[in-house]
C-alpha cells in the first residue's frame, strides 16, 4: 500500500531507472545485497510454491563477508515487501529509498535489479 501511494502522482515525472547490483552496493557487499534479494525472494516463492533455492547463496555471501572482514550491518540492503497477487498467489518487490533530487517528493522508490 505504501510502495504504491510513493509510486503515485503525476504522469508527467519520469520513473527512475532501477539500481543494478553493481550501483547499489560496493565490493565486497554486492555479493552478499544480491543473496540477500534472492534469499528474500525465494522465501515469498516457498509461500507460494514451496522450496527457497535462495538459502544456500545466501550462506555462502555470508561466509564471503566475513572472509572479507565486512559486517553484514554495513551492506545497504533494499527495502523488500511481499506483494499479494490474485488467486492467493504472492510476490516480492525490492527497491531502494532515495531522496527525490526535484524536491517534488520527499523519497523515490528505485527498483532493485
Amino acid at each position: 500500500m505504501l510502495l504504491g501511494a510513493c509510486a503515485a502522482g503525476g504522469g508527467e515525472r519520469a520513473r527512475p531507472a532501477a539500481l543494478t547490483a553493481a550501483e547499489a552496493a560496493a565490493e565486497p557487499c554486492r555479493g552478499y545485497v544480491a543473496a540477500w534479494v534472492g534469499h528474500f525472494r525465494g522465501n515469498v516463492a516457498r509461500l507460494d510454491r514451496g522450496g527457497n533455492p535462495g538459502a544456500e547463496s545466501l550462506r555462502v555471501a555470508r561466509e564471503q563477508l566475513a572472509r572479507d572482514g565486512v559486517d553484514e550491518a554495513s551492506c545497504e540492503q533494499p527495502y523488500c515487501i511481499i506483494r499479494p497477487l490474485g488467486d492467493g498467489r504472492l510476490d516480492s518487490w525490492c527497491g531502494y529509498r532515495r531522496p527525490d533530487p526535484t524536491g517534488r517528493e520527499l523519497y523515490l522508490w528505485v527498483p532493485y535489479q
